[in-house]
């Protein structure tokens, strides 16, 4: 802790101690105590109490008082807690009688201030931040505290009663941690599999005693709310930081949760399923193996629909788990997709039917789809927990792909009305589900998803289809339409990239050659903004993706969509001038294949004057979104090495960065950056320059490191750097001193001694560089003098600047001290105007 926060804070300490001082923002407090926090993380209690006494003296000053501020008195409280986590001085503190003062029995502090939450919730996070060593336990067992804190859990404020739930699980959990520690004798590690020994010891604390009888009291309740609160605070134990506590615990609470599983679970079943996953995340499945698998199937076959998906898609994402409990699961997730198959099919075919399920799930789900509201949430609830499960990166589980892809068509059919239901429940959900938007867009994302696992020639070919008809739809609202091309992208690219890509290629040709170039030009001029500007992404998205595709590449060029995207730049909404700009730029990759096509107008006018349109966005385009794509698709050319092989790099690069540089959006001055970054790559990839390698110190790298700083200085790449190294906006500076900070370990390589000799006078600062240039006579367009003006400034210690956080001042703790201390001084000036 820096000595100027140890002289402030007696002032300080004395402000909060002092009742006739106007209340201190409870926020204050609040940050106040999270500095401590931080301090004890890298200083031991005791230390900084030696070293603060005045922190001792207020602690025991307010314990002494009745008449403190409620707000004070709970930062007391939450602060003693903090330096109560030491040992030694927990018992100074006991021996002094403020530990009781505080932290006993609460009837010891006035009704009045006991009555107020804050003070409850500072007597619980006090106890909560000391709970670091038996002594605490003892304490809390000689005071009957632990009855109190249960009773906090029905506590009208849910703040209070929160805490007091995660302070009981935290209580018991550390409890039996310390009672195992005895058991297997002090000084060993506890392993799990030691806590099975440990399962019916009897050496447990009065706590631990205490909260368990609670639960087991709780749990065989006949109200509801009282069950709830004992799973939610075992729920709470599982998660604690000694999880291994419910291991020895199970032995008491098993014969209550299958009681519970036996009966009504109106209530309690996602209390239930919550606590089952995470004993099964939290404990290794060989300890409860196979009771704990036992009880998901048990609990998963008797919760309702809605229920169950939440809990299927947890047992999904559950390491080691059995493939029959997987399987079941998965059945639990098909079964609102197996139920649409089966009320819009006149005769499902075996390929398209799901997993069969028990018949209480079926009734269950016609209940829900006869209800508006109910079917909407239950078909978005199941494709959400779909797509989780369809990207999970080590899906192995077999499953009817082919039945799966058709049952989301299915639903996403009767969205658009063109699914024809054959019962009366069909027509009941249809009603329901068309032109619903929710639903499309939860199943288009689904949709999106299913070509990594599977997709075969049929699958393909119904699903470009549909999609190809949400994107024709003129009542297709726009977030679908952005979804629906983005899922349309996944499989057109499954195509090309799937095992049997050579039998898929030619219905992509089929589809590419059908209505989708007219739909996409119709697209492209849409009434509605949005959707021009997403087939813009779309367009630009596939061009650069399918670049190497020789007939793609043709066909783009030879649709006359280069032209109309052309024509977009003019648009007069900023979003969709940006877009056309980079669809523009990604087209521009399949420009070499377009030297096969015939003659044509509108190529060439994309071809030639690409360039110059850019350059016209960047100069006149008055807002930022369109001047951003464009000098970023000038960066990524340059990167990619693509459009400007054939041009005069070093004519080319001042012209876009003089106008970046100057350019009032900060996000085009980083984007000028990247693009002097991208050349200054691609100069020392020609001289075979790495600032990556070792420095050779030959003679020839030392000229090839000159010359390549030379050419840097001749287009003006070191003016634009140095400007920018002190522009008010953080990105752009810390993006100049990222790439100053390279080219200075690339001119290490540079055999001149005077290289090494730093400048006289002060170091430069973003008032002073200017004057500071011309007093040193440094010319930024000479090499030496560039590489002095770099080692000059400093340019590690600008970098650990530009990265702390804009507010590193305001929050310091020096900060907020004197914030505390300036509001008590404005309370008595205040007070002093009042007479």
């Amino acid at each position: 802790m820096e000595s100027e926060y140890v002289e402030l804070l007696p002032r300080v300490c004395a402000v909060l101690g002092d009742t006739r001082q106007a209340v201190v923002d409870d926020t204050c407090l609040e940050k106040l105590l999270d500095c401590f926090q931080a301090i004890t993380k890298n200083e031991t209690e005791l230390y900084i109490l030696q070293r603060i006494p005045c922190l001792t003296n207020i602690i025991v000053n307010v314990s002494k008082q009745r008449d403190l501020n409620p707000s004070i008195l709970s930062f007391i409280m939450k602060l003693t807690g903090l330096f109560a986590a030491s040992e030694d001085y927990f018992h100074k503190l006991e021996d002094d009688g403020i530990m009781s003062s505080l932290f006993g029995n609460p009837a010891s502090l006035e009704t009045e201030t006991w009555e107020e939450a804050t003070v409850r919730c500072g007597w619980l996070l006090g106890i909560q931040n000391m709970l670091q060593h038996e002594a605490v336990i003892q304490f809390l067992c000689k005071y009957d505290c632990i009855d109190e804190i249960i009773r906090l859990q029905k506590d009208p404020s849910i703040f209070v009663a929160s805490t007091a739930s995660q302070l009981l699980a935290n209580i018991l959990s550390f409890s039996l941690q310390c009672s195992e520690l005895a058991t297997l004798g002090n000084g060993s590690k506890i392993q799990l599999t030691d806590t099975v020994t440990a399962l019916h010891s009897t050496d447990w604390s009065d706590c631990a005693c205490a909260i368990t009888g609670h639960i087991e009291d709780f749990l065989r309740s006949d109200v509801t709310s009282n069950v709830q609160q004992a799973l939610k605070l075992l729920c709470k134990v599982s998660g604690t930081s000694h999880p291994a506590a419910i291991v020895s615990l199970w032995p008491k609470i098993e014969g209550s949760i299958k009681l519970l599983l036996k009966g009504d679970l109106n209530g309690i079943g996602q209390s239930l399923a919550e606590l089952f996953l995470n004993v099964s995340r939290t404990v290794p499945c060989d300890i409860l193996e196979p009771k704990i698998w036992d009880l998901l199937g048990l609990l998963l076959r008797s919760l309702n629909q809605a229920e169950a998906l939440t809990l299927a898609s947890g047992i999904l994402k559950l390491k080691n788990c059995p493939q029959s409990l997987k399987m079941q699961a998965v059945t639990a997730l098909f079964q609102p997709l197996n139920y649409i198959i089966s009320v819009t099919s006149v005769q499902p075919q075996e390929d398209t039917a799901l997993l069969d399920a028990p018949s209480n799930y079926r009734v269950d789900i016609e209940r829900q789809l006869s209800r508006k509201s109910a079917c909407i949430s239950l078909l978005c609830q199941t494709f959400s927990h779909l797509l989780e499960f369809l990207q999970m990166p080590s899906q192995k589980t077999e499953l009817p792909y082919q039945a799966l892809t058709h049952s989301v068509l299915t639903v996403l059919k009767l969205c658009n009305g063109t699914a024809i239901p054959t019962t009366s429940a069909g027509v009941n959900a249809s009603r329901h589900l068309i032109g619903c938007i929710k639903v499309q867009k939860a199943g288009i994302d689904a949709l999106g998803a299913i070509p990594q696992w599977a997709g075969g020639i049929e699958e393909v070919n119904s699903a470009l289809n549909l999609l190809l008809d949400y994107v024709r739809n003129p009542d297709t609202d726009s977030t679908v339409l952005k979804k629906t091309l983005q899922a349309l992208f996944y499989w057109m690219l499954h195509c090309t990239e799937a095992v049997d890509s050579r039998a898929l290629e030619p219905k992509l040709k089929e589809f590419l050659h059908g209505d989708f170039i007219s739909v996409m030009k119709k697209r492209l001029f849409d009434v509605h903004w949005e959707i021009r500007d997403s087939t813009l992404e779309f367009l630009g998205q596939l061009c650069f993706q399918f670049k190497e595709v020789e007939s793609f590449c043709q066909l783009i060029g030879s649709c006359g969509i280069p032209h109309l995207v052309l024509e977009l730049l003019s648009d007069p909404e900023s979003y969709v001038r940006a877009s056309a700009i980079s669809a523009l730029g990604k087209m521009s990759y399949l420009s070499p294949n377009w030297q096969m096509l015939p003659n044509d107008n509108s190529v060439t006018a994309v071809e030639g004057n690409i360039l110059s349109y850019l350059l016209d966005v960047l100069n006149k385009d008055t807002e930022g979104f369109p001047r951003r794509a464009a000098v970023k698709v000038l960066a990524d050319w340059l990167k990619n090495s693509h459009m400007l092989g054939s041009c005069e790099l070093e004519n080319f690069v001042p012209v876009i960065l003089k106008i970046g540089s100057n350019d009032l959006d900060w996000e085009v001055k980083v984007h000028s950056l990247e693009l002097a970054e991208a050349f200054m790559d691609q100069s020392a990839s020609n001289l075979s320059i790495s600032p990556y390698a070792a420095v050779l110190s030959n003679n020839t790298h030392s000229t090839q490191v000159k010359a390549f700083l030379q050419t840097l200085c001749d287009v003006g790449i070191f003016t634009i750097l140095f400007h920018a190294l002190w522009d008010c906006d953080r990105p752009v500076a810390q993006k100049a001193c990222e790439i100053l900070m390279k080219l200075k370990k690339i001119a290490s390589g540079a055999d001149n001694a005077e290289v090494h000799n730093k400048p006289n006078g002060h170091k430069p600062n973003r008032e002073s560089f200017g004057n500071w240039l011309s007093y040193s006579n440094l010319n930024l367009q000479n090499v030496n003098d560039v590489i002095e003006v770099m080692i000059a400034l400093d340019l590690e210690f600008q970098h650990q600047q530009l990265i702390r956080s804009s507010d590193h001042i305001e929050s310091s703790l020096r900060s907020l001290l004197q914030d505390i201390l300036a509001a008590a001084e404005n309370s008595e000036n205040d007070g002093a105007d009042c007479y």
